[in-house]
C-alpha cells in the first residue's frame, strides 16, 4: 500500500535499534562531559545562504531545500559544524573562550542510498572553539579515539593528515582550479590508475607529479614524512610536516597512539578545513566511521573570527560494526484479578530497578502464559494465586 511507504533513503528505527543508539549516545555524553563539553541543540533547518557560506563548494546538490512562506530558501542541515559556528557567532561572542560544545542529532544529505549510507542519518560530535595549536588538536583527536573505545570498538584506526602539505603541492604546480579539484578528488578516492593517467597529461614538473602520485599511498607512522623531499624546499609544507610530527607526539602522551596512523591521502571533502584533518575507520566496514579536523576560517564567515576544531561520528555506521548489546535484564509481566494489587507490585519491582509491564487487558493466568510462550526474557507474576509462573 502506498500510504505505508516512507521516502527513499529514510528508515524507521525499531526498539532494539533505538536501544543501541541511546546506549551509544549515553556513553558519548558521559565522555564529552568529563572533558568539559556542554551540549547544544540547533534547528533542523538553516537558511541556504548560511550553509553555503560555511561549506563552500558544490554542496547544493546534496541538500534538501524548500521555501518558507516568507520566500526564504531553507535546507535541512547537512552537517553540524556550520550550525555550531553560526550558533557561537550569534549567542556566544561575550563568552570566555575556548568553548567546548557537543551535539547529538539527525542530519540530511540527498545521496544515493545504500548500506550504511542514508539520506537521514544520526551523528554526535564535539567542537572546540577558540583554541589553536597542537594541544587543542590532540585533545579532539584523543576524544575521537576514546569515543570509539567507549562504544566497545577496539579494532579501529584514525588516519591523520595536514592538508597544507597537499595544498602546497597544488600551489606550486600552477594548475588551474578545475585541474586542482580533479586531482584532489582522485587523491581522496585513492584512484591510483586514474590519477596517474591525469598527471601524465598535465604540463607540470616531474617532481611535483611524482609527489602528488605518492600522496594516496603514504600511510604509516612518522617514517612516511621522510618520503616528502619536496617539503624541504617548500616553507608551507615544511611547517605542516612539523605540526603533524608534534601532534603525533602529543597523541603518544594522550595514550591513544596505537590507533593513530598518518595517511597523506586523507583530505576530507568540505572546503572549510584549514589544517589537521582525520578520519576514523574499522576494517569491518568499507566506510569511514568518523571525520573531523581544524577549520580556523569558518567562524569568520559569520562575523566572529575564532580558530576551531572538532569531529563528527556516524551512529548508523558505528552500529553496524559493534557487537550486539548484552542481554537486557529479564522483564516482568505482572497480572492478576485486582488492579490495585497489580499496580502496587509493579511499582515495587520498578523501584528495585526492574523492567515491569502490567497486564492491562484483564487476562487470565493461562492467557498470559500463552502470550509469553517462547519469550524467555520475561518472568510472569500472577497475583491472587500462590504460584509465580516463569
Amino acid at each position: 500500500m502506498k500510504n505505508r511507504e516512507i521516502p527513499k533513503g529514510l528508515r524507521d528505527l525499531l526498539p532494539e535499534e533505538v536501544a543501541v543508539q541511546r546506549s551509544m549516545e549515553q556513553k558519548a555524553a558521559h565522555l564529552f562531559t568529563s572533558y568539559g563539553y556542554r551540549e547544544v541543540v540547533t534547528p533542523t533547518c538553516e537558511f541556504l545562504d548560511v550553509v553555503e557560506a560555511g561549506t563552500g563548494g558544490d554542496i547544493r546538490k546534496e541538500l534538501f531545500m524548500f521555501m518558507d512562506r516568507d520566500g526564504g530558501i531553507l535546507c535541512l542541515r547537512p552537517e553540524m559544524t556550520v550550525s555550531i559556528a553560526r550558533l557561537a557567532a550569534t549567542h556566544m561572542q561575550d563568552e570566555g573562550f575556548p568553548q567546548r560544545l557537543y551535539y547529538m542529532c539527525n542530519v540530511f544529505r540527498h545521496v544515493q542510498p545504500q548500506r550504511a549510507q542514508y539520506r537521514e542519518f544520526w551523528q554526535l560530535g564535539i567542537e572546540l572553539l577558540g583554541a589553536s595549536g597542537v594541544w587543542a588538536d590532540a585533545e579532539v583527536i584523543t576524544i575521537a579515539a576514546k569515543t570509539m573505545r567507549a562504544m566497545g570498538l577496539d579494532d579501529f584506526k584514525i588516519s591523520l593528515n595536514q592538508i597544507a602539505i597537499f595544498n602546497s603541492l597544488l600551489n606550486d604546480s600552477g594548475l588551474g582550479e578545475s585541474d586542482q579539484n580533479q586531482i584532489r578528488h582522485l587523491v581522496e578516492r585513492k584512484d591510483l590508475v586514474e590519477l596517474a593517467r591525469v598527471l601524465e597529461g598535465l604540463d607540470i614538473k616531474d617532481a611535483i607529479k611524482e609527489s602528488i602520485a605518492l600522496m594516496p599511498v603514504l600511510h604509516g607512522g612518522l617514517e612516511v614524512l621522510n618520503r616528502l623531499p619536496f617539503a624541504e624546499h617548500n616553507r608551507q609544507a615544511a611547517e605542516a610536516v612539523g605540526e603533524l610530527e608534534r601532534i603525533y607526539q602529543a597523541l603518544q602522551a594522550c595514550g591513544v597512539i596505537e590507533h593513530i596512523v598518518l595517511d597523506l591521502g586523507v583530505l576530507r571533502g568540505l572546503d572549510y578545513y584549514t589544517g589537521v584533518v582525520f578520519e576514523g575507520y574499522s576494517p569491518d566496514l568499507g566506510y569511514g566511521l568518523l571525520g573531523g579536523g581544524r577549520y580556523d576560517n569558518l567562524m569568520g564567515h559569520f562575523g566572529f573570527d575564532r580558530p576551531a576544531t572538532g569531529f563528527a561520528l556516524g551512529l548508523d555506521r558505528l552500529a553496524l560494526v559493534l557487537d550486539q548489546p548484552k542481554e537486557l535484564p529479564r522483564r516482568f509481566l505482572v497480572g492478576g484479578a485486582d488492579f490495585a494489587t497489580v499496580v502496587a507490585e509493579a511499582d515495587r519491582l520498578r523501584e528495585q530497578g526492574c523492567m515491569v509491564e502490567m497486564d492491562v487487558e484483564g487476562c487470565s493466568k493461562e492467557q498470559l502464559q500463552a502470550k509469553l510462550h517462547g519469550r524467555n526474557d520475561y518472568h510472569l507474576i500472577y497475583l491472587g494465586e500462590d504460584q509465580e509462573v516463569n
